[in-house]
């Protein structure tokens, strides 16, 4: 027992090594504006229809849309979405917007197709108003740079993909959860993003930034193609990739805005993601306990006793220093912030004891929480969701 545990938590561990050794090399690096000689070649660069679905005033959202303003980019437009107007949201939109007069924004309110994918709902309006060559995906607590959308597009330009996906930095954060969630991005899902594309070649897709060739898009029928499945991200990368279509990434990170999240909420997000990474690939679902050394180490100190303490914490501290270094190369906003640091042992270990607690989620449930209702999904996130509609209104500012 004690060999095969070894070897387990070795493979383990090699993996995590990895991860981390990858977003190191990756890590986000600033991304500023283009120099003049650049700029004389903006003919280049095709107008782009940035679309961002709302619901809600997410953490400084104000901040977060400011950053899409500010963009070193020739021609772009800004399109929102949001559920009715009598979102909160709205008024920040159209208070941000109306300090850039320069920059087309308009705002739809969809209402909502609850036998559909909200997010798609809203991007099929979007997509049917915009008039750029390239969409941009971007939710509402994502933050970026100057020069985020260049480097983006001269991905597409140099490689000719029709997807761009970009890693996704956590950041912010003001609680114990929110550092759990940020750190979870930075470690468990950028790393693994980064991990299974430089090393296998597997671009797995999330959607917190997605550039996507509108042609391409075209060819599936738009964003309704993806409507009846909840793991849209997932589906639009395998698909087009499926279908001969490149995808890509040139290591172009976002900033994901998370400062206030409880346990409660932090809980309730990995379950859903835990539910639908089990519908799309139950065998890479499985495999995922592997990720999670810790609780694998203190599964064995509870079934054979105190001859395992030392393998726990030696486990334990390992995985420690793996997601500090992370932290440390990844996470600059949060290393400013001596609490964080002095949280860091505990939030760890705590948070992969959560994690296995969701992790086990999918094998009694197949309902996941989303928009403050349950929807029920089937394989590759499939949606099984009772009818209701309401009607498009939209304003254009």
């Amino acid at each position: 027992m004690k060999i095969a545990l070894t070897i387990i938590l070795s493979l383990s561990g090699l993996y995590l090594v990895l991860m981390t050794f990858m977003t190191i090399i990756h890590r986000p690096r600033k991304s500023s504006g283009s120099d003049k000689s650049n700029r004389e070649q903006d003919f280049r660069y095709p107008p782009v229809s940035i679309l961002k679905p709302i619901r809600g005033v997410e953490d400084d959202l104000e901040a977060n849309l400011e950053s899409f303003y500010r963009l070193d980019y020739p021609v772009y437009e800004i399109l929102f979405a949001v559920d009715d107007w009598q979102d909160k949201a709205v008024e920040i939109i159209r208070r941000v917007s109306e300090r850039y007069p320069r920059v087309r924004t308009r705002i739809l309110a969809t209402g909502h197709h609850s036998t559909e994918n909200p997010k798609i709902h809203k991007l099929d309006f979007m997509e049917k108003q915009s008039y750029g060559c390239l969409l941009w995906v971007a939710d509402a607590n994502v933050r970026v740079e100057a020069g985020t959308l260049r480097c983006l597009v001269d991905e597409y330009l140099k490689k000719r993909a029709r997807v761009i996906f970009s890693p996704i930095m956590g950041t912010s954060s003001r609680t114990f959860a929110s550092l759990m969630e940020n750190t979870s991005l930075n470690f468990f899902t950028s790393g693994n993003v980064i991990t299974l594309w430089k090393l296998f070649s597997i671009p797995v897709v999330v959607g917190k930034s997605m550039l996507i060739d509108r042609l391409a898009l075209k060819t599936f029928g738009g964003f309704k193609y993806f409507k009846d499945y909840l793991a849209e991200d997932y589906l639009i990368g395998k698909s087009f990739q499926e279908s001969g279509f490149r995808v890509s990434t040139n290591f172009t990170w976002v900033a994901n805005i998370s400062q206030r999240a409880s346990l409660k909420s932090f809980y309730r997000r990995m379950a859903r993601w835990a539910r639908l990474r089990y519908q799309l690939n139950r065998p890479a679902y499985l495999s995922e306990i592997l990720l999670n050394p810790v609780i694998l180490s203190l599964g064995a100190l509870l079934l054979y006793g105190g001859r395992f303490w030392k393998l726990f914490l030696l486990v334990a501290a390992g995985k420690i220093l793996l997601e500090y270094l992370n932290f440390l190369a990844v996470n600059a906003p949060d290393r400013s912030r001596l609490i964080n640091h002095l949280l860091f042992p505990l939030m760890v270990v705590v948070k992969d004891v959560i994690f296995f607690v969701v992790y086990l989620t999918p094998f009694f449930s197949t309902s996941v929480e989303w928009r403050g209702g349950r929807i029920r999904v089937g394989r590759n996130s499939l949606i099984y969701h009772p009818a209701r509609y309401d009607k498009l209104v939209y304003e254009e500012t």
